[in-house]
């Protein structure tokens, strides 16, 4: 149903996504700055809509890391996988 969110987990937050970048949000910024600009703002509006959606967090963590099959749980950094994807659409819509 996501398939932006689910490009992003499993091209980029891949089980050694820790190689890629030193921290999470700079595997977005690698996202950003590799993909296309259409990319990058299918990804940020996809994440957008999800948001605005109102879920439960529950339903936020099952979204990112299930159904998208990310390998980064932000929980573990802890943060709320709601915050993880807020920083996620501000790292998009910066400048490349």
């Amino acid at each position: 149903m996501y398939t932006c969110i689910s490009y992003l987990a499993q091209a980029y937050f891949h089980q050694d996504f820790g190689l890629e970048a030193e921290t999470p949000l700079g595997v977005v910024e690698a996202f950003r700055d590799s993909e296309s600009d259409d990319t990058v703002e299918a990804l940020r509006a996809e994440i957008v809509a999800l948001l605005e959606s109102e879920p439960t967090e529950e339903a936020l963590a099952n979204v990112w890391l299930d159904e998208a099959g990310a390998e980064y749980d932000p929980r573990f950094d802890g943060g709320t996988v709601r915050d993880w994807l807020r920083r996620m659409v501000e790292t998009l819509a910066t400048e490349k």
